[in-house]
């Protein structure tokens, strides 16, 4: 379920992890809509995990 705390962990996370994954994969020479696209999936798989672990709130 959706929570107010999730959906800030989730957007917390992607604003840190979106510019680390476009650096991390704008070595390997993508073609930039690629580049995004992988980029943006990635960082969204990183902030999901972020928002369920931490967004749960006191058990």
């Amino acid at each position: 379920m959706l929570t107010a705390s999730r959906a800030a962990w989730f957007g917390a996370a992607f604003v840190f992890a979106l510019p680390a994954m476009l650096l991390m994969f704008g070595d390997s020479g993508l073609t930039r809509g690629t580049l995004w696209l992988q980029s943006a999936l990635f960082a969204a798989s990183i902030a999901a995990a972020v928002a369920v672990v931490f967004g749960r709130g006191p058990s």
